[in-house]
């Protein structure tokens, strides 16, 4: 039986929203991933108003295993790794280039966008499905976000 396949990946997703979700945080992304003959269970998460701190690391960590210890969903042993997106975190969607307009970002297309496969601007206005990216110098690009491949905040020094 795969991973994918695993009756308690769907609760275990349930836990892990109700767990942080309960620590008024959001469930930025979890993932399930074989490692020798442990499981690596990751949990990392976001905040709207606010960066992760490793306190909120901390007590989601202590209440998630808590809950999967109690209910024993996983036969295999695991660990529990707790963290935040980070300051160069992956852009999912518009809503977080709308959240994050004005920071520097790092757009990787999946098709060439006037001859470029990448590029690096300002997050602009979001509308229609576009975002705007506004570069230091040159033309303004709007790009459909159904083109991008993958997209990253940038850290500024």
């Amino acid at each position: 039986m795969s991973l994918q396949d695993a009756l308690w990946v769907p609760q275990v997703r349930e836990i892990a929203e109700a767990v942080v979700k309960d620590n008024f945080l959001e469930l930025f992304d979890l993932s399930i991933r074989p490692q020798g003959k442990k499981l690596i269970l990751t949990l990392v998460l976001d905040r709207k108003n606010g960066p992760v701190t490793v306190e909120d690391c901390t007590v989601v960590s202590r209440d998630m295993e808590k809950r999967l210890d109690e209910l024993n969903l996983i036969e295999a042993s695991y660990l529990l790794e707790v963290t935040s997106p980070g300051m160069d975190r992956r852009l999912r969607d518009l809503a977080d280039c709308e959240r994050f307009k004005g920071r520097l970002a790092q757009f990787v297309f999946s098709e060439p966008m006037e001859s470029l496969t990448t590029f690096r601007g300002r997050l602009g206005e979001v509308r229609d499905g576009q975002v705007e990216l506004l570069p230091e110098k040159g033309k303004t690009l709007w790009v459909s976000f159904l083109k991008v491949k993958r997209a990253n905040l940038v850290v500024e020094v």
